[in-house]
């Protein structure tokens, strides 16, 4: 062999050594940072927890809530003490929880979509994020629609699991989430998920009319991975989940869910 083509052999040789290395490095580290993530969530929600209570207990409101409220309690309320939560980051706006799956946290909003996306709620570094809601909602879930992001992450934490309701039985699985907000708890009524990508007419906040947003409720269904009997009507509010998906560049997968006041 020539002393040209050994040089080259060692030089390939070193790159495939130096990418292997990078590649290792970048597994541990990446497995590092979900962990370091999780554990702050983890410690986050049991710094905020509650004694076991054997059922859940309703929510006082200091004022009589506009909005009728649903006999249901919220499972929250007896889970964590969410007013210390509020008062603990003052960018938190809720906090979500699906029965039987990894989505229970604080959900945050910031002035900017890019802040919480490798942030937690007090501001420090953490590559999973926060769940937060559109810069452009406001903070008290009253528009038409509120979006809520969330990054899939490959443990299964954060809105990972949001892909599984394309999933045949699923959906009847996991047909309610739980939003508690500082002035109203809520049942989040799952009525359509799908595949979609990143300038999706799903992202839509506010509507010109009834009939306008009747049309898009429509189209929502029209496109959902199952079939829901919630009714959602002009009037009711919704709450739109969001996370990436792998299918196509930008792709997004997300669940919509009607908003029942509850106590």
């Amino acid at each position: 062999m020539s002393k040209t083509k050994q040089l080259l052999l060692v030089i390939l040789s070193g790159i495939f050594v130096g990418i292997m290395a990078f590649s290792a490095y970048k597994l541990i580290s990446d497995t590092m940072m979900h962990k370091e993530a999780e554990r702050k969530d983890a410690g986050n929600a049991k710094t905020y927890a509650l004694p076991v209570v054997a059922s859940p207990t309703p929510r006082v409101y200091e004022e009589e809530p506009e909005d009728p409220l649903d006999d249901e309690i919220s499972p929250l309320n007896s889970m964590y003490d969410l007013n210390k939560f509020f008062a603990d980051y003052p960018d938190a706006v809720g906090w979500i929880y699906c029965p039987d799956t990894k989505i229970d946290y604080g959900v945050v909003e910031a002035e900017d979509n890019d802040y919480y996306l490798h942030r937690f709620y007090d501001g420090t570094y953490s590559g999973s994020g926060s769940l937060f809601v559109d810069c452009n909602n406001k903070r008290d879930f009253s528009d038409t629609n509120t979006i809520i992001y969330g990054h899939h992450m490959n443990d299964g934490t954060k809105f990972a699991s949001l892909t599984l309701y394309r999933k045949e039985g699923y959906y009847a699985e996991h047909p309610v989430l739980y939003i508690n907000t500082p002035g109203m708890n809520y049942r989040m009524e799952v009525f359509a998920g799908f595949l979609t990508d990143a300038d999706s007419e799903c992202y839509t906040f506010r509507f010109e009319s009834d009939a306008a947003y009747a049309e898009y409720l429509k189209t929502m269904r029209a496109q959902s991975d199952f079939e829901s009997e919630v009714q959602v009507e002009p009037g009711d509010r919704i709450v739109t989940l969001s996370t990436c998906s792998y299918e196509f560049y930008d792709a997004r997968y997300v669940v919509l869910g009607k908003l029942v006041p509850i106590h």
